[in-house]
């Protein structure tokens, strides 16, 4: 389902509040089911800071993927679509190799232009890590296949679109 920059009022932009949910908002909130184990992640986030503009991309463990951007308009949900679903569950697969790694967070800045976040969500908690676009790009970074799998579900949404 895709949302257009404004909502009611001309000025609305549900970006901020949409982020937010998916860094804070518990499991159950998102009608996820319990995991095997506390441990096991059941979201991926990525920030992506470009130029004047940040776009965020959330893939949960039940095949749901958002797509998110500050200046207005995105992608919610997708899991109906066998794309996405893949796509999202790839993304979540991805962060359960790395997230061990990250650091615990409790504050989400947005990142810089050319540089990424990415947040994992487990049931113990939010870990994070930021990283320039040019080194998660390169495909040696730890993060690159994160990076990747989170990008797929920008394509995904593009070709449904197109």
């Amino acid at each position: 389902m895709m949302f257009s920059p404004h909502g009611e009022r001309e000025n609305e932009n549900p970006y901020k509040n949409l982020r937010l949910q998916a860094l804070r908002a518990s499991r159950q909130s998102f009608e996820i089911s319990p995991a095997t184990s506390q441990n096991q992640p059941w979201a991926a986030i990525m920030d992506w800071g470009i130029a004047d503009d940040t776009i965020t991309v959330v893939a949960l463990c039940d095949g749901s993927a958002s797509v998110y951007m500050s200046r207005g308009g995105g992608s919610i949900g997708g899991r109906s679509s066998n794309s996405i679903r893949a796509a999202a569950l790839s993304a979540v697969s991805a962060a359960s190799e790395v997230w061990k790694e990250m650091q615990p967070v409790t504050e989400y800045p947005l990142p810089g232009a050319d540089n990424v976040t990415f947040y994992v969500r487990t049931d113990t908690g939010i870990v994070g890590e930021g990283v320039s676009v040019e080194e998660v790009s390169s495909g040696d970074h730890r993060l690159s296949k994160l990076g990747n799998a989170m990008q797929i579900i920008i394509t995904r949404y593009r070709e449904l679109e197109s």
